[in-house]
């Protein structure tokens, strides 16, 4: 399981420069911005494939950026592809209904709060907690603790701190600064 907590920071990651790319002006050229989109969607679909239990929550995030108009760029568009084309490749095997609906709830309560806390129409603590899109950490512990399920607070985990961590606020400036 420790490959599949890895492959999940390497999509942390890689969502990461995705958004940078899209959304903060980090200057890829064209083949490496397509690229980055589709390898954390290949990346997403493998891991769903190889580890079915993570599908719920894989499935939960890939539909709630979707449904909240996330993917909003050509690189999240090749991600969204990637995943499609290798989700169908792949296949998908059973997937459990209550949890992933469980995990959309949190999901996207964690997009529309992260929205509001980016405009600055929701601030203080609330704001702090979306803002790093805390709910389905909360949620993914809540279900491990009552069911002894903790490879999606890991899986949760380790993906925020590929994409959070990995290039924290000062040096995404950087990186962006240089790219120019």
């Amino acid at each position: 399981m420790i490959d599949a907590i890895l492959m999940v920071f390497t999509i942390g990651v890689l969502t990461r420069i995705a958004d940078m790319t899209a959304d903060e002006g980090l200057n890829l050229n064209r083949y490496a911005r397509y690229m980055v989109g589709v390898a954390y969607g290949f990346l997403t679909a493998h891991v769903i494939a190889s580890y079915p239990v993570l599908a719920p929550i894989g499935l939960a995030v890939m539909l709630s950026v979707l449904l909240a108009g996330k993917i909003d760029s050509r690189i999240h568009l090749m991600g969204l592809g990637s995943f499609l084309f290798f989700t169908a490749v792949y296949g998908l095997g059973p997937v459990d209904l209550t949890l992933m609906l469980i995990f959309i709830a949190g999901a996207a309560l964690d997009e529309t709060g992260n929205s509001l806390s980016d405009t600055g129409k929701l601030r203080g603590p609330a704001g702090r907690f979306f803002r790093y899109r805390l709910t389905l950490e909360v949620i993914t512990f809540l279900v491990g603790a009552f069911t002894g399920m903790w490879l999606f607070f890991l899986a949760i985990l380790s993906y925020d701190t590929g994409f959070t961590y990995v290039f924290p606020e000062r040096v995404r400036k950087k990186l962006i600064s240089l790219s120019g």
